[in-house]
């Protein structure tokens, strides 16, 4: 599908047209504005990938501005620095709080993955995947609105002819939803038009940090669900390689991980992975040189045999860290799609009127071979998200891991 119908320039309302003094806001309106003016300003100062999209942001924060006006429920004050964010269209970049009312985030929140109008990544167990919807389908609709309108409903500033990256964040900030409202999706699949309803896009928890089994043909499988950020999931690793160390290979699945997590929780587990310090990923700060991280072996014993990453569109920010580190070390071969692109490292700022934190990439981060982490993809392809469907990318790492596996000649 092309991308034509916001190559034009959007009407703004007038109620936009200019800005209302001050003195006739509310308190809460003027905390707000006050909150609005500061982010305007700590994004121009800090965020790292502003460049591109410098003129949009300045016509978004005068939007904003005049927004706070109309902006009556505190859902709707929040709307005004949410549509603010929006028009980083950076996914990497967020509020600490939310309403009922809020957009859901990509891709935490989110469940199918839209490349154009068509879907290249079903989350396994949500509510898209539960409901049917399929790796290929296209997708002509979203929540009852044609697939532009939902789309261009996610534009910000208004006023602007929208980049193909931003086209592409919006399709998928519209495909995730919002909180308070029912979700569908129409779509068309082998010539005929679907409606269907989806649930919920986040999958069940498993009840457990990492799920780690033996496989029928002697390979250990390890799956981290979604947390790299929890201090106790390093333990939780350990004590599941104890229970596997006879594996002749090994799988680690990293395609759960959309919310990101830290250092001091998969440094940790990738030291069970080497012999010797090595770096990892590259540092690249907005100004002075760029560096690299650096990881070191630990425990007890150390993994040894072939090991396969598996990655898909929700292997997020630390989990892609992780896997271009496995990469670069050349000690795990990358299995998966394209990955969940949070591009570069936050920080968080607080904006001193509401006291709502916010954090966007202030650095960038990159592979070792220099190239940007969020634009890095495996040299292995396979769907890595299949929905219900048969788990492509784990059928590819066990047949690349038996692959790895030289039978023993008889000798005479």
């Amino acid at each position: 599908m092309r991308w034509f119908f916001l190559a034009v320039l959007l009407a703004v309302p007038a109620c936009m047209s200019g800005i209302r003094a001050d003195s006739e806001l509310s308190g809460k309106q003027q905390a707000i504005l006050a909150d609005v003016r500061f982010l305007c300003e700590v994004v121009e100062e800090n965020y790292v990938y502003l460049g591109p999209r410098a003129q949009a942001w300045s016509q978004a924060c005068v939007q904003a501005r005049s927004t706070v006006a109309v902006a009556k429920t505190s859902a709707q004050r929040l709307g005004v620095l949410e549509g603010l964010i929006d028009a980083l269209y950076d996914p990497h970049a967020s509020l600490g709080t939310n309403s009922s009312a809020s957009p859901r985030l990509v891709p935490s929140g989110s469940d199918y993955v839209l490349a154009g109008d068509r879907v290249v990544g079903v989350r396994p167990d949500s509510g898209a995947a539960l409901a049917g919807v399929q790796v290929g389908d296209r997708v002509i609709g979203i929540d009852g609105q044609a697939l532009e309108a939902a789309v261009t409903r996610r534009i910000q500033p208004q006023g602007i002819v929208a980049e193909p990256a931003q086209l592409n964040w919006a399709a998928n900030a519209a495909a995730a939803g919002y909180r308070d409202a029912e979700r569908s999706v129409n779509l068309i699949r082998d010539g005929r038009e679907l409606k269907l309803l989806l649930g919920g896009p986040v999958p069940d928890w498993p009840g457990e940090l990492v799920t780690a089994r033996m496989l029928e043909d002697g390979v250990a499988y390890l799956r981290i669900n979604n947390s790299l950020g929890d201090d106790g999931l390093v333990e939780a690793f350990d004590a599941a390689l104890e229970k596997l160390k006879s594996s002749h290979g090994w799988i680690l699945d990293l395609r759960d991980t959309p919310g990101g997590g830290n250092t001091g929780v998969a440094e940790p587990i990738m030291g069970r992975f080497i012999t010797r310090e090595a770096p990892y990923q590259r540092v690249i700060p907005a100004s002075g040189p760029a560096y690299d991280r650096m990881v070191a072996p630990r425990g007890p014993w150390t993994v040894a045999g072939p090991l396969t990453v598996l990655v898909g569109r929700w292997t997020g920010s630390m989990g892609e860290g992780m896997a271009i580190g496995f990469d670069g070390m050349g000690r795990g071969h990358v299995i998966g799609s394209q990955m969940a692109g949070l591009a570069g490292g936050t920080e968080a700022f607080i904006l001193p009127q509401t006291g709502i934190s916010v954090q966007f990439p202030t650095y960038d981060l990159a592979h070792l071979d220099g190239t940007p982490r969020h634009d890095w993809q495996p040299g292995h392809r396979v769907t890595g998200d299949n929905g219900n469907g048969p788990d492509l990318a784990l059928m590819a790492a066990r047949q690349w891991l038996e692959e790895q596996v030289q039978p023993v000649e008889e000798t005479q």
